[in-house]
């Protein structure tokens, strides 16, 4: 849940001590649910906060409660402007929150990243929002999807969370078709749209778990390759120290393990002459078989 929502909510009673539900619903354009969830996060927090219900209800803080900015060590202030800043770039949060808090502290916060979602072409600017908004409002998803083998099919989902991993944006999400969850590359995902619809109960659960914790369908592949020294300047982007060994000529034995597939047969060859695969012999083979493809192509 946003940071900043929960502080706006806080700001909200702060000022007005009593706010129906529905009402603060419709200024921070979440459902009522998401309000009542909120109000027990601020509970939970150790913040005064309660619902009434009935005609003259709300959710309310007790008038005695004053936020106190001596509550949070200098540290803690600075921690906590530099999330909002970064999740303001990226439009998760805004800009407004950001200068409550800031002045309320009294620090000036240093403008130190910036996050773009969208991609050089602009064709893509709208993914990103649709995306977040899907996976704050808990709000189910249809979609066209290209999997690795260049087949199209559409795909119902309950959105989990954005992944970013090895340069690639991802979708975390519960498929409705799988029953499971499964990650969608942002660049593969055609014609989005929200549909109606509730999260079912797995899903809900799957929201709780770790990226780190998800094991993929299939094993990655152990490889070594030996790449020309010239290519240095390459070989430390796309690999750590500890996958790198010099030999006397001062080329570079590479040990790794990558997913399989064709992304990384077109991987190695985008080294050119300048690397071989070493072992193991399938991974030799099937880059010999893609070379002669190619080579076939020209011959013609």
């Amino acid at each position: 849940m946003p940071i900043s929502r929960l502080f706006r909510l806080l700001y909200i009673l702060l000022e007005r001590e009593r706010v129906p539900a529905p009402e603060l619903a419709q200024t921070l354009e979440v459902s009522v649910r998401t309000i009542y969830r909120d109000v027990q996060t601020l509970g939970e927090a150790g913040i005064p906060v309660y619902a009434e219900r009935g005609r003259d209800g709300g959710v309310a803080i007790l008038p005695t409660f004053r936020l106190n900015k001596s509550m949070v060590s200098a540290a803690e202030k600075q921690d906590m402007l530099a999330a909002l800043q970064a999740l303001a770039s990226t439009g998760a949060s805004d800009r407004e929150t950001l200068g409550k808090l800031s002045a309320f502290f009294g620090d000036r916060q240093t403008d130190w990243v910036r996050i773009d979602f969208a991609d050089w072409s602009g064709a893509r600017d709208g993914l990103i929002p649709a995306l977040k908004a899907a996976i704050l409002n808990r709000q189910r998803l249809t979609f066209d999807y290209y999997n690795s083998s260049g087949v199209c099919a559409p795909r119902e989902v309950c959105p989990i969370r954005l992944w970013f991993k090895s340069s690639a944006w991802y979708l975390l999400a519960y498929c409705m078709q799988k029953r499971a969850l499964r990650t969608f590359k942002l660049t593969r995902i055609k014609r989005l749209r929200a549909i109606p619809g509730e999260f079912p109960d797995e899903a809900l659960a799957c929201a709780q778990i770790e990226p780190t914790d998800i094991q993929p369908d299939t094993p990655p592949v152990r490889f070594t390759l030996r790449i020309d020294a010239s290519m240095a300047f390459r070989v430390y982007d796309d690999f750590e120290e500890e996958q790198l060994t010099r030999t006397e000529s001062g080329d570079f034995l590479v040990q790794a393990a990558f997913m399989p597939g064709e992304w990384l047969i077109s991987f190695i060859l985008s080294y050119g002459a300048h690397a071989k695969v070493v072992e193991p012999k399938a991974l030799a083979d099937a880059v010999r078989r893609e070379l002669e493809k190619i080579s076939a192509l020209y011959k013609t």
